[in-house]
């Protein structure tokens, strides 16, 4: 262990600061007693010097005011300092406080002006504690007790001073002492297991006040990994940083070790009160470490355990706050398998055991991982909270929007396991992930993370319901027979030439060629669902961004729509363009109750106006990410090619030169108007298609918006004149959208775009 500098550093400034001198020799003489709350033993101290902190006024008027005392230009010249440098730049000046609690009380204090805030600095205060074991440094959020919340600052002392670290290092000794599995813990222990990520556990603390929670971790990096996600499960007032808490963090035992006192407010009543029961109390992490401190002589003769308790319990969680939060940190969630990419050969990168990037490739009919062969790679890394998702690993180079206009590819980071097997000539990566984890993404991938909460909270019980279904469904689609080895509409329209007839397929003469494909999304039979559109939209955490995502899957999480008992396949698109499309329309010849041909407008009448027919940027913009704005039609639009380009298109596409497009004829068309068997009549040969997805396929080079169109064919160009964007089943995103900005509940919205269906929890 290095010499500690700091005893020196303390003798020094008192030697030349007689204020501090005088202050601290005052402390030997501070009167002292002991008691009770909440079965542990406390200490109150008498220390009137205190009595500038304890009616500091921090309020951002009285703020402005004052000059900040911890800036180096308003020290008093007698101070000095101890400097001391953190991660990525960042610089503090360890000061000797002077007015202190505790013998060698210390402020480590920012070097340059900034809020008290502890989000990227977490990791200063536990370097701190592993720079200097002798101490323990502690934090006073910026609502929670810190007389100077315009400037960072840490504070420290010499271990043990506080009882409530002292209780918790006896107990933590105890339970590392003993043999087995964190989570079985003696019933003899304070502590319950909560969860851990990586080698990081927590534990939540039943003495004293509701609301500790201990962190320990032999890494710094999994301790911080594990406190910044325990923050963000906890509620936060709007226009706060961050959520109220004081922390306490020290380093024993080859370990960091947290204490995280959760706080509801600053003041208890008592502060403010005219009456008998006043208190000129302002709780900070000392006195949530069990040193309270009362600088009246009044307050300090009056107090009793039961006031303490009274006061304390005011300012920190209540039993249904701890009960709920407990709840959600323990909370469990299913997993399911998301196919992301194929290739001969996959690049990836496993962040836990830093080897950088590696490679799989196909040979022989397996997979060649350093050079030996496999039949199968797996890489564990599954979270069980959403709360807690952490990245695992990376893949280089996945494709989005397969066949749509914005594909392209991307870099991705995933939570949860890596799988990569072969299959058919083709390696595949799939993602292992919770079930919560995963929706993280997709609300975030669909739309925008800052998008109203109500339709939000609307998207991820529909987009948990439909994964659920695919993950509880045993039937397959109904998609022709294809043979191995034909895998696109080309190489399919040639196998079908040879054929007279066929069960989705048929070859009428040698002039017209019909294909009707049935498309639904459990194509997939390696995984449960694919990462692209033709699923749900997944990319990983790469793009699960937004607290209001986080607080969406919170309020609902668990909760799925069912329809007589059954889960239920709960269809989106972005625009259903007025009306919502039967189910059968577009997916699997069946109906689903629950996914009907309505008006998309209030109380589905014939004549109301649409929730979707808007061009409210604000909603837009909430509804679609940056590459879905490049379409900026989606109620009514207009689409006209060449009837050359056309012709060529729908041969590339198809295989089948129609030649001169002389007539485009819906066969069949649902109540939405979209069609799903399309006639197309050239001067050399006719094509029939359906169902949906196939005819907006063939007519665009990624897809055409909907299949809601009119067509009008003129003498050297076709017109497309079409409604929405999508196959309309289900939500029609950018009318949910709408109806939340009018005050629409998620229960309502939900209500209005899959009636007859149930909120209820699959857990």
């Amino acid at each position: 262990m290095k010499n500690n500098p700091i005893t020196k550093f303390v003798c020094d400034q008192l030697s030349r600061w007689p204020l501090a001198c005088e202050n601290f020799r005052l402390l030997k003489s501070v009167q002292t007693r002991t008691m009770t709350v909440g079965g542990l033993e406390v200490t109150v101290q008498h220390n009137p010097a205190r009595v500038v902190s304890s009616t500091a006024k921090t309020d951002a008027a009285s703020l402005r005011q004052r000059k900040c005392f911890l800036c180096g230009e308003n020290r008093p010249s007698e101070q000095i300092l101890l400097p001391f440098e953190g991660r990525k730049g960042k610089k503090y000046d360890i000061l000797v406080n002077p007015y202190p609690i505790f013998p060698e009380h210390l402020v480590i204090a920012s070097a340059t002006h900034e809020d008290q805030s502890i989000w990227k600095r977490f990791v200063d205060l536990l370097d701190l504690s592993a720079e200097y074991p002798e101490y323990t440094f502690f934090y006073n959020g910026p609502k929670c007790g810190a007389s100077a919340p315009d400037h960072h600052h840490f504070q420290a002392t010499l271990r043990d001073q506080m009882p409530l670290e002292a209780d918790i290092d006896r107990e933590m000794d105890r339970m590392a002492a003993k043999e087995g599995n964190a989570r079985e813990i003696a019933e003899d222990t304070v502590f319950d297991y909560v969860t851990a990520v990586q080698d990081a556990k927590l534990y939540h603390y039943r003495r004293f006040v509701r609301g500790i929670f201990v962190i320990r971790s032999r890494t710094a990096k999994s301790a911080a990994k594990m406190f910044y996600r325990f923050l963000d499960t906890l509620p936060m007032n709007e226009g706060d940083k961050e959520p109220g808490f004081n922390c306490i963090s020290y380093y024993r035992r080859g370990e960091y070790r947290t204490i995280i006192i959760l706080r509801t407010s600053h003041r208890s009543h008592h502060y403010f009160s005219e009456g008998p029961d006043h208190l000129t109390m302002s709780p900070g992490c000392a006195d949530m470490g069990g040193v309270l401190i009362a600088s009246v002589r009044d307050d300090y003769d009056k107090l009793t355990p039961e006031l303490l308790e009274e006061m304390l319990s005011e300012i920190t969680y209540s039993k249904d706050m701890e009960e709920e939060l407990l709840a959600k940190l323990s909370r469990k969630q299913p997993t399911l398998s998301v196919g992301i990419m194929s290739g001969k050969e996959i690049e990836f990168e496993i962040f836990s055991d830093g080897a950088g990037v590696r490679k799989a490739v196909l040979r022989e009919g397996k997979i060649d991982y350093g050079g030996i062969l496999y039949d199968e790679l797996y890489f564990g890394g599954q979270t069980l909270s959403t709360q807690f998702a952490e990245p695992s690993f990376k893949l280089y180079g996945v494709t989005i929007g397969v066949d749509f206009h914005w594909e392209r590819k991307e870099d991705q980071v995933f939570a949860g396991a890596l799988k990569i097997i072969v299959d058919k000539g083709r390696l595949y990566a799939i993602n292992i992930v919770g079930v919560e984890d995963y929706l993280l993404s997709v609300i975030s991938s669909e739309m925008s993370a800052d998008a109203s909460e109500e339709f939000l909270k609307a998207h991820a019980v529909i987009s948990r319901s439909w994964v659920m279904a695919q993950i509880a469904s045993q039937t397959k689609c109904r998609s022709i027979d294809i043979p191995e080895g034909i895998y696109n509409l080309p190489a399919l329209v040639t196998w079908l030439d040879t054929f007279k007839a066929g069960a989705g397929r048929t070859k009428v003469d040698s002039q017209v060629y019909e294909y009707v494909r049935w498309y639904d999304h459990q194509d997939h039979d390696l995984f449960d669902v694919c990462a692209d559109d033709h699923c749900q939209r997944y990319q990983g955490l790469t793009r699960a961004t937004g607290k209001k995502v986080g607080r969406a899957i919170d309020a609902t999480w668990g909760k799925v729509l069912k329809y007589n008992g059954e889960l239920c396949d709960a269809r989106f698109s972005k625009c259903c363009g007025g009306r919502m499309e039967r189910f059968g329309v577009c997916w699997e010849d069946r109906d689903m109750p629950y996914l009907q041909p309505l008006p998309d407008a209030p109380g589905h009448t014939e004549d109301g106006h649409c929730f979707c027919d808007t061009r409210d940027k604000k909603i837009l913009s909430q509804v679609l990410n940056n590459y879905d704005q490049e379409t900026v039609d989606f109620y009514r639009w207009t689409t006209v090619y060449t009837n050359e380009e056309l012709s060529a298109l729908i041969e590339k596409k198809s295989g089948i030169r129609l030649g001169y497009i002389k007539d485009i004829e819906a066969l069949e068309r649902g109540e939405s108007g979209r069609i799903y068997k399309l006639r197309i009549v050239g001067s050399e040969r006719t094509l029939i298609v359906g169902k949906e997805l196939e005819i907006r396929r063939i007519l665009s080079e990624s897809h055409l918006k909907s299949s809601a169109f009119e067509a009008v064919v003129e003498d050297d160009r076709v017109i497309f004149n079409g409604a929405g964007w999508g196959h309309g089943v289900g939500l029609c995103q950018i009318g949910a959208a709408v109806m939340a900005s009018e005050g629409y509940t998620y229960k309502e919205i939900l209500a209005h775009y899959y009636p007859g269906a149930e909120l209820q929890s699959n857990i």
